[in-house]
């Protein structure tokens, strides 16, 4: 055999095995399924256009290299996507929208802010999971643009606040200042207040703790005096009340001995132990 020859034959071989490589590559690694996480503000087929419109997402390798931020950046709610690979023909795209901590009112509108007080989306309707903040008021409201026109302390308190309920699942409905301009936030008849702004990671951390525990209850949950010290917080059980009746109400702040409470409360407690942010309800009398 010459040489020539056999150079041909090599090509061809080589030929060969390029063209099996690139059927297998583009064909065994052709995208067919696409799932979709994260996203609440838009839907998946939105999240799909956003990032899969080149040519190369109809391979589950090649996709991987799509530049998502160049393709997300006109869009207000979107913080970052990213492209994995579940197996050869399925694609994830992880979806981390921007979190707005509350909204406010302006003209009929609602005001979605995040965590550094950035106006992020100015919409007709509320958006899900973001509380609506009260006792607060803009004299202006531009997208892109920090709050303004908002005394200082109560704005620090909102957005100090804001970050820590982002580790909560379930957001409050409503947050508002009292006639003290203290912050008191509202989870269905759920009122929790929470004082002055001192030792306000502590009580976020008691509120994680007890939520869970005033599920379908209503009545005020006193966190004002809370300190990494304090083994108990008052809950003054509306609920009870509601039940009970007047009468009821009347003999359980009695006990048993002619004594009873001035504290109005409906004589609740929530006790820790060991300092942990789980806790028992016990029913106590308070002196």
């Amino acid at each position: 055999m010459s040489r020539r020859k056999l150079y041909r034959i090599i090509i061809e071989a080589v030929a060969g095995i390029l063209l099996i490589f690139v059927l297998v590559f583009f064909l065994g690694f052709r995208v067919t399924s696409v799932q979709v996480e994260g996203n609440s503000f838009y839907t998946d087929d939105q999240i799909k256009n956003m990032v899969l419109d080149a040519p190369i997402a109809n391979n589950s390798v090649l996709a991987g290299f799509i530049n998502t931020e160049k393709s997300t950046k006109d869009e207000t709610m979107i913080d970052s996507i990213t492209i994995s690979r579940v197996n050869r023909n399925t694609l994830l795209l992880q979806v981390k929208e921007k979190q707005m901590i509350g909204y406010i009112e302006f003209q009929g509108q609602c005001v979605n802010f995040d965590r550094q007080g950035i106006i992020q989306i100015i919409t007709e309707e509320p958006l899900e999971n973001v509380p609506q903040i009260e006792g607060i008021d803009v004299k202006e409201a531009v997208q892109g643009e920090r709050l303004t026109g908002i005394n200082t302390r109560k704005l620090n308190t909102i957005l100090s606040v804001g970050k820590m309920l982002e580790k909560m699942e379930e957001k409050p409905d409503r947050l508002a200042f009292n006639d003290l301009n203290q912050l008191v936030m509202y989870y269905g008849d759920i009122e929790v207040r929470l004082g002055d702004d001192e030792n306000m990671d502590e009580k976020i951390n008691r509120l994680v703790g007890i939520l869970p525990q005033l599920e379908d209850m209503s009545g005020i949950l006193h966190l004002e005096n809370t300190t990494e010290d304090s083994e108990s917080v008052v809950f003054d059980d509306a609920t009870q009340e509601e039940d009970s009746g007047d009468e009821e109400e009347s003999s359980s702040a009695s006990d048993g001995t002619g004594s009873g409470t001035d504290t109005g409360t409906s004589g609740n407690e929530l006790e820790y132990s060991d300092g942990s942010d789980s806790a028992d309800t016990r029913s106590r009398q308070e002196q």
